[in-house]
């Protein structure tokens, strides 16, 4: 019975993992186009029009995530919960159902988004140069909500390697693309709308034809009656109706200390903080790589009762998790200085204390996305929604009593500590509803041993800040001493052993040899 659990714990780690190489392969990418995008947005069009355009977005994003009525969410858990028991007649219905409810509410908000534009600009952020970033961006209203729904049909029947093209580099490099030929072109600001737009609207297309082959072979089936329609239109609505606040308490809360700033200083000051904000985002890296394929393995092990199954794989993907991002935190801490500098130039210094203060509380909020997954498994978006809301508005008034006295300094205090406020009552919340405990103690010991790597980051950091060439050799150096003493000092498991020996044999290198044997 045992070897039939660790048998069955193995596969489903092995899945994410090999999901995981598909998605750190597209994330890379993904992450290099972005920093380009944005750094030569940064670069080219000063630190106002980055700030504009964070702006914009982040209202963009607001508008789209009230107008999705939380569908793709919804279909991503209703698609992966059907599919393993094969009702494809419920999945035709609630397809047909997201549609025709995004195709209404996503031209209703993009009409009120373009109507209210000029009152958000100067009311709001008392900024003139907003409005025909509103105006325009209002147009994407629609086309993130219909992306959306299909890339939840691509991810929910697990075709990632579709999923990560489509997202990550697809959408990326059209963006990058779009930017430099308008650039070119000399289309000044409107450079940055125009590559926008045209990504989104290219993402949207791509992903239908991407969703088309399964949406095609479900629509063949026959209707649900008129009983069973009602009765899974109230279901899917009860389960998605608070992720609409989830999701938009969520996105507020991400968002929440650039619009203090924006507010009470100005948008040179948001685009200064939104250099911060980029580079702090790697740390969301790591739990990106799993999260792709965690929540539609947990879903199916939930259904199948398999409840220590998914206590062990959540424990052992917080501490993959745990493991990659201490030598990013490391990194930031010391050289927030050389990075922002490295990235984004000398203009953006002022925010290098703000990156220092928000890598520590991105840290402990890259195991936010693990938490939030457990709680959908077992179907508590109203728990998520209360803690968003909760956070949400212990952030709106901190950040105003911070950004006030400290300014940028301000909104990354306030962000930190309601990022780790936010985790603490998630963790509760999981154990309450699944006596689940994600954490291992041994993350602790984890921890302990990689300051002895740290120090010597930290003793030479004057050198080796002196220049590039230095600086990426000494993190090269860094990441192979840390490395050794993980394996010297026997952080690694079992199943970790078994992980690295199956990922490197897929990957065809003959190295395994080295690693240690379990029997």
């Amino acid at each position: 019975m045992k070897n039939n659990h660790n048998t069955e714990v193995n596969k489903s780690l092995w899945f994410i993992v090999k999901g995981s190489i598909i998605v750190l392969i597209g994330l890379f990418i993904s992450k290099i186009l972005t920093y380009i995008y944005k750094i030569i947005i940064a670069k080219n069009f000063g630190p106002e029009s980055y700030g504009l355009f964070s702006l914009a977005l982040i209202i963009t994003t607001l508008f789209s995530t009230v107008a999705s009525l939380g569908l793709s969410e919804g279909l991503l858990r209703y698609i992966s919960l059907y599919s393993d028991i094969k009702n494809f007649k419920k999945i035709k219905f609630l397809l047909n159902f997201s549609v025709i409810s995004s195709c209404i509410s996503g031209l209703f908000f993009a009409i009120l988004l373009f109507i209210f534009s000029n009152k958000i600009a100067i009311g709001f952020f008392h900024n003139r140069d907003l409005i025909i970033y509103l105006r325009y961006f209002s147009l994407s209203v629609p086309l993130i909500l219909f992306s959306n729904l299909f890339l939840s049909v691509i991810k929910s029947s697990q075709q990632i390697v579709r999923y990560t093209f489509l997202v990550n580099i697809f959408q990326n490099s059209l963006k990058l693309i779009v930017l430099l030929i308008l650039i070119i072109i000399g289309l000044s600001s409107h450079a940055i709308i125009g590559s926008y737009l045209i990504s989104l609207f290219g993402l949207t297309i791509a992903a239908y034809f991407g969703s088309k082959y399964y949406i095609q072979k479900v629509m063949v089936e026959r209707n649900l009656s008129t009983k069973d329609k009602f009765s899974l239109t109230k279901e899917f609505i009860l389960y998605s109706w608070p992720v609409i606040f989830v999701s938009f308490a969520g996105t507020f809360l991400y968002w929440i200390d650039s619009l203090v700033i924006g507010y009470l200083i100005d948008t040179v000051s948001v685009g200064i903080y939104s250099a911060a904000f980029t580079v702090v985002s790697i740390l969301g890296i790591a739990p990106e790589l799993f999260m792709q394929l965690f929540l539609p393995i947990i879903v199916r092990d939930y259904v199948r009762g398999r409840g220590e199954i998914i206590s062990q794989i959540s424990k052992q993907v917080s501490k993959w998790i745990w493991v990659l991002n201490i030598p990013v935190f490391t990194f930031l801490i010391i050289f927030p200085k050389v990075i922002i500098n490295l990235l984004f130039g000398s203009q953006y210094l002022e925010a290098t204390e703000s990156l220092r203060i928000l890598a520590i509380g991105g840290f402990f909020s890259s195991f936010i996305p693990l938490t939030t997954s457990l709680l959908s498994m077992k179907g508590k978006s109203k728990s998520i929604l209360l803690t968003i809301l909760i956070a949400a508005f212990l952030n709106i008034v901190l950040g105003w009593i911070l950004v006030s006295n400290y300014g940028i300094k301000g909104a990354a205090i306030a962000t930190s500590f309601v990022w780790f406020l936010t985790l603490s009552i998630y963790l509760i919340q999981v154990y309450l509803s699944t006596k689940i405990f994600p954490l291992r103690r041994k993350l602790i010991y984890i921890l302990g041993i990689s300051f002895i790597p740290a120090f010597g980051l930290f003793y030479f950091q004057e050198y080796l800040s002196s220049s590039k060439i230095i600086f990426l050799i000494g993190a090269v150096i860094y990441l192979l001493i840390y490395l050794m003493i993980l394996f010297i000092s026997k952080c690694f498991d079992k199943n970790d052993i078994l992980m690295m020996r199956n990922l490197f044999s897929a990957l065809k290198y003959k190295s395994i040899k080295i690693l240690p044997k379990f029997n």
